[in-house]
């Protein structure tokens, strides 16, 4: 009995001490997994959670007319996964040979190069670049001739593929779609980089929780699919046709006049509407990545202010009229100059501009003009002495007022990246010879944008209106938004702005000398030239370069175009009217039968 008893007392310490082994084993486990193993677990959980990031494109750029101009299409990075390439080729799943043979044929490349790349010390190994989704398809449904199974280890990645099927046309205003300092994917410049987050797309998410075979669990935690949506498509006002012809007109002017660069804008006076701009030298945004020179993707028309010379003369002349200091037939100088007039103060009656003491301001020719000169006659002759006594008439405060007016020294708002507020100092640091030289357009300085938007003024009944790019936004719903034309402000009144337009039709009549333009005397335009002597960049001072500008617009009741023609440090072609005034001439031949410009019925 005590036998038993003893016999039964041992079984119990031993499952007592089985089940506090059992026990402490647990703990032991359970310690293990919450502190030792835990990020091998999360991970395991995560697996049976699938992401999968839906793509989207960015959205399209059309011209005016809804045409292309920039489009994204689905592509994909082809990658490889050296490790589970090699795995599936130990495991005699499949073969290199049959890998490089079938891989190559689809992407139409070497076998050779594939190898090269293959043989790297990489894991991860680029195989194929922007391949399209037809490709992706046939690689995926490659199937080994062994196993019969798919070939392992090809990888994919999304990525936009954006094309500018007009080349270079447009492509200051375009931008191009490339890369931050992050390497980050962006518009770069243009409407590319302005629009940047109205074009880009927003991706799609799936979410399901799946097996441990990859299959998606019906019960299992599925939060659904948050749906792709493709960037915004904008409509622009840029008409294609008339952006083509001003781009060869400006190439055939590079090769003429053999300039560092020429910059034309066509816009409509009546809305800011840009209908067509460029640069020269310009690039293609499908191979942006080719350039040497950084500077090439700078828009000169809006991001590099200058000093417009005598093209100013209409603010200069327009604000006088405005303030009444003038009358449109008023004799300015009753016995006219003597080529040069000296402008430093209280200088002797005797002082001589060959002093170098002296400060002047001369007639381009610096000859002296022996009879009455009214204000047509200094219009029409862009006479520096004349306008200096008109500008005189004004107050700094004044002219500095209508010079802002016109929007010198402000961003005229373009919905284009880069634009320059130019410079003009405030009036309470002008100098005595600084209201002389503004006057006749030097000392100050402005984009080609904005002198264009300035002289507009004088189109467009004496309102300024803020020059845009994009018409109309085209939402993802098939809704759309139109962006109205903005007028900014009347600078000067009506009649004024008409009477000033006058005076530049003059000047449009005189500019006509060579036969081959004497039929164009039959339009109504408005004109004005401006040449000015670029400023040294690192010591006070002009350079022997000009800067050429020719502007003109159709003073015709339907006031259907105002255009700009800028040449920077032009080496053929003695000042605007040489140069400048030809190409804008040409240029205006090229494009009034396609605009429609009427001709002058009071001819």
């Amino acid at each position: 009995m005590k036998a038993t008893s003893k016999f039964h007392s041992y079984k119990l310490s031993f499952i007592f001490v089985g089940f506090l082994l059992v026990f402490v084993a647990i703990l032991f486990s359970l310690a293990k997994w919450q502190f030792v193993d835990k990020d091998e677990f999360i991970a395991l959980a995560n697996e049976r959670y699938r992401e999968i990031k839906i793509p989207a494109v960015r959205g399209s750029i059309l011209a005016k007319d809804e045409t292309t101009l920039t489009f994204s299409e689905p592509r994909f990075d082809f990658y490889v996964w050296k490790s589970e390439l090699e795995e599936a080729e130990n495991n005699e799943k499949q073969t290199r040979e049959e890998f490089l043979r079938k891989v190559s044929e689809i992407l139409l490349s070497d076998e050779d190069e594939l190898t090269e790349k293959l043989d790297s010390e990489q894991l991860w190994i680029k195989l194929g670049d922007r391949i399209t989704v037809d490709q992706r398809d046939q690689l995926l449904a490659l199937k080994s001739d062994k196993s019969g199974k798919e070939l392992e280890g090809l990888r994919f990645e999304y990525v936009n593929s954006r094309s500018y099927p007009e080349g270079s046309l447009a492509s200051h205003v375009l931008g191009f779609y490339g890369y931050n300092d992050f390497g980050e994917p962006v518009g770069v410049g243009g409407i590319e980089q302005f629009w940047d987050r109205s074009l880009r797309p927003i991706e799609g998410i799936s979410n399901s929780e799946v097996d441990s075979f990859g299959n998606s669990i019906f019960l299992g935690d599925n939060t659904g699919e948050t749906e792709a949506k493709p960037g915004m498509t904008l409509v622009t006002t840029i008409d294609k046709n008339l952006q083509a012809i001003l781009e060869k007109k400006i190439q055939d002017g590079f090769t003429d006049y053999q300039p560092k660069s020429i910059t034309g804008i066509i816009m409509d006076p009546k809305t800011g509407a840009i209908m067509a701009m460029t640069n020269f030298p310009n690039f293609d945004p499908n191979t942006y990545f080719d350039e040497k020179d950084g500077n090439i993707f700078g828009n000169k028309a809006i991001t590099t202010p200058y000093e417009i010379g005598s093209v100013a003369k209409v603010f200069t002349v327009a604000a006088a009229l405005d303030l009444k200091k003038i009358e449109f037939d008023e004799v300015i100088l009753p016995n006219g100059h003597r080529g040069c007039e000296v402008i430093t103060p209280n200088a002797s009656p005797n002082a001589n501009c060959n002093d170098s003491r002296i400060q002047c301001i001369c007639t381009y020719d610096k000859k002296p003009v022996n009879q009455p000169i009214n204000v047509i006659d200094a219009m029409v002759t862009s006479d520096n002495v004349a306008f200096r006594n008109i500008g005189g008439k004004l107050s700094s405060e004044e002219f500095h007022d209508y010079l802002e007016r016109f929007g010198v020294g402000k961003i005229s708002g373009v919905d284009l990246t880069g634009e320059s507020t130019g410079v003009l100092p405030d009036a309470d640091k002008w100098e005595y010879a600084d209201n002389a030289v503004y006057s006749y357009g030097h000392g100050y300085q402005m984009t080609p944008l904005q002198a264009i938007a300035g002289i507009s003024v004088i189109a467009n009944e004496g309102k300024r209106m803020q020059p845009y790019v994009v018409d109309r936004v085209l939402n993802t719903d098939g809704t759309s938004k139109t962006f109205e034309s903005k007028e900014l402000m009347q600078v000067v009144d009506e009649k004024v702005a008409d009477t000033t337009a006058q005076l530049m039709r003059a000047v449009y009549k005189k500019s006509l000398s060579e036969t081959r333009y004497q039929d164009l005397s039959e339009y109504n335009i408005g004109m004005k030239s401006g040449t000015a002597l670029v400023p040294y960049r690192d010591k006070p001072g002009y350079s022997s370069e000009i800067n050429a500008t020719y502007v003109g617009f159709d003073n015709s009741p339907s006031k259907k175009f105002i255009m700009l023609i800028k040449i920077e440090e032009p080496q053929v072609g003695d000042l605007s009217f040489y140069n400048a005034r030809m190409l804008w001439l040409d240029t205006f031949i090229a494009i009034k039968d396609y605009l429609a410009i009427p001709k002058d019925s009071n001819n």
